[in-house]
């Protein structure tokens, strides 16, 4: 019975049950039921293998973790003092590879508060300072120079003595100096602990030298000049600097920011590591980073830390645009860098008042501008002109493997000032047979060093040891120097930026697409292939 409106109650109509109607069943067709049947097991192998891949990648990351770090430091320590008491030669690198661990675990504040960790850490630090290197001959870009500082003399829980800072009047400059309670700490660490003491006298002693000459750079970049002291907090003024992460020169570019800002490099020569225009581009970048912020402090610390960092400290703080404020946001590194180098700034403006040395600026290194047409040897260059090999590494620190970059015409070298004909002179002098000619092929994807060595007819084993191959695969974005005749030479050219190595960018922005596709396909539960049926099946 089915009531029908509700205006009338009473209205009731009988609805007859449906005619029974018998239903055929569809037709089967069997190609597609096998081919969806095995599209289905296609899709859970795949989802299989997605989730396979992604706890590899979970069990890679656990590896790089805190507590793998710590298992292996401990492995490490173990096998340092077996080492030690067997007088083995692989001693150092055990050291060194325990003490790169350690100072990357020291950025956990509960492990400072460890003993025993500290204690383990401590007896690594003895056992480097006797068997690699002693502790007072340390650079900025040495971990265990950090890891003495946290153990030793740890900058934070220093005890100011204000009697120093008694009447001290700053001056006006570009980036404001301000003196509270963190930057006289750091200034009291600098100047207190012997040690440390030494090793920042060091750093002003590379500033006499170099000061002069990239202060020039920077004025002509329109940048503070009282940025010319980051360098000491950066490298400790060391244009040959590299530190754990790879950030290279004085400046301390990792290898993709200097690429973009100009700065080329492969296997043989790095421009990170000339202090001119790495100059130049680090002046273009903080000025960068400060039109981003519009606050110097804060351009610093994204120097330190990278901006990612800063954007994340504005948004959780939306309201302040103050490094200070904002300094809890960062880890520990980036809240101490803006103090260092505030403290840095005013020693080197203030020297003897803290008791070092007064700075004597020695004269901007002067230089002419030679040409060299192939790639030579400096020992080449400096026999044929009688200028010694060591001012020649020292005006060109980008040659770090003593010969101009291979491949490449017109490279420009610098010679001493009045210099500059003498070798010219002496370049054209030098016979065929001294000169070395190549060519240079990138790779633009995973090769094989035979198949090239086959295509170029040149030697596999001479390609590989040339070009400082581990194995016979050569990685997408890698640049192989392949010897040639100087008839097949002069066809060719190239820009020093067409002889940058990419393989380490094109690595991790291939690890980085793949970890990222594979979330997101794991995060659907499907593959995102595209479903296609064979033409023998039908849908419908």
């Amino acid at each position: 019975m089915l009531y029908v409106g509700c205006s009338s109650p009473s209205a009731v109509v009988k609805l007859d049950p449906p005619e029974e109607t018998l239903l055929e069943p569809a037709p089967v067709d069997p190609v597609k039921i096998a081919y969806l049947d095995s599209l289905s097991r296609a899709h859970a192998l795949e989802r299989q293998q997605a989730i396979a891949t992604l706890i590899r990648l979970k069990e890679k990351e656990q590896r790089k973790s805190k507590a793998f770090k710590l298992a292996r430091v401990k492995f490490l320590s173990e096998l340092a003092e077996k080492q030690h008491q067997e007088k083995s030669e692989e001693l150092a690198a055990t050291l060194t590879e325990a003490i790169e661990l350690i100072a990357e675990l020291l950025e956990h504040e509960e492990l400072e508060r460890d003993f025993n960790f500290c204690w383990m850490a401590f007896r690594i630090l003895q056992l480097y300072d006797e068997h690699v290197l002693p502790l007072a001959k340390l650079d900025t870009d040495n971990p265990a120079l950090a890891i003495r500082e946290r153990l030793l003399c740890n900058p934070e829980q220093m005890s100011v003595d204000e009697n120093l800072f008694a009447g001290m009047l700053l001056p006006k400059t570009q980036i404001p100096l301000v003196l509270n309670a963190e930057v006289k700490k750091f200034i009291t660490y600098f100047s207190t602990f012997p040690k440390v003491k030494e090793i920042f006298q060091r750093y002003l002693h590379r500033a006499a030298l170099y000061f002069p000459t990239i202060e020039r750079v920077i004025a002509e970049e329109g940048a503070p000049p009282e940025l010319i002291y980051l360098s000491i907090i950066e490298s400790g003024v060391n244009p040959h600097a590299r530190s754990r992460a790879n950030a290279v020169g004085m400046w301390q570019f990792i290898k993709e920011t200097g690429r973009l800002y100009g700065l080329a490099g492969n296997k043989w020569f790095d421009e990170r590591r000339d202090i001119i225009k790495s100059t130049r581009s680090a002046m273009r970048h903080l000025k960068d980073l400060y039109q981003l912020y519009g606050d110097w402090y804060l351009a610093l610390a994204a120097y330190n830390a990278g901006s990612g960092r800063v954007n994340r400290a504005l948004y959780k703080s939306p309201h302040q645009r103050d490094f200070w404020a904002l300094r809890k946001y960062f880890r520990r590194e980036t809240q101490q860098y803006v103090p260092r180098y505030i403290a840095a700034t005013i020693i080197a403006l203030y020297p003897e008042r803290f008791g070092f040395e007064p700075i004597r600026f020695a004269k901007p290194i002067e230089y002419d501008e030679v040409i060299v047409p192939d790639c030579i040897t400096l020992p080449t260059l400096a026999a044929y002109s009688g200028i010694d090999v060591d001012t020649l590494q020292f005006l060109n620190p980008e040659l770090f493997k003593n010969m101009t970059p291979p491949a490449y015409k017109g490279y420009v070298l610098r010679v001493p000032k009045g210099r500059g004909a003498d070798m010219a002179a002496a370049i054209e002098k030098i016979p065929a047979g001294e000169r070395l000619y190549f060519i240079a092929h990138k790779a633009k994807r995973e090769e094989s060093l035979l198949a090239l060595a086959k295509q170029y007819k040149v030697s596999a084993d001479v390609l590989k040891q040339f070009n400082e191959l581990k194995t016979w695969a050569v990685p997408k974005g890698s640049v192989v120097m392949i010897p040639t005749t100087s008839e097949v030479f002069q066809t060719v050219s190239y820009a020093l930026s067409d002889l940058s190595d990419d393989s380490r960018e094109v690595r991790y922005r291939a690890r980085y697409r793949k970890r990222y596709a594979l979330r997101k396909r794991h995060k659907k539960g499907r593959s995102t292939a595209a479903i296609s049926l064979p033409a023998s099946a039908s849908i419908c």
